[in-house]
């Protein structure tokens, strides 16, 4: 091999190590929190026994997992089938969807998820 073949090997070897790096720092300097989140999830009763129907869901965002004080709440109506199995999209509430600024920090969030009585 030539000193010039050995040099644009060792040139394209660098640049495709260095893309997925440069496109992963991209991808997390945007920090794009989307308005709404999927979420699906199981309703039980204080007796352990599915929810069905229609049913007032409480959502809760905690900083941490002995959260206090919720960074976002919001309530649905969710549909729940038989074995109370449902799905949500987190947001939807509101015309401005989830709070950017709770996920700003780029740290875990804890949910929490309370059905009403």
């Amino acid at each position: 091999m030539t000193h010039t073949s050995v040099r644009v090997s060792v040139c394209l070897l660098l640049i495709c190590c260095a893309l997925p790096l440069m496109a992963q720092r991209a991808a997390s300097a945007d920090g794009v929190v989307p308005a709404m989140v999927k979420f699906t999830g199981t309703l039980n009763d204080i007796n352990g026994k599915p929810l069905t129907g229609t049913v007032g869901v409480t959502f809760f965002l905690y900083k941490d997992q002995n959260g206090l004080a919720p960074l976002w709440m919001e309530t649905q109506n969710v549909q729940a089938d038989k074995n109370g199995h449902y799905s949500v999209m987190l947001g939807s509430g509101t015309s401005h969807g989830l709070p950017t600024e709770a996920f700003t920090a780029g740290e875990a969030r804890w949910l929490g998820v309370q059905p009403s009585d």
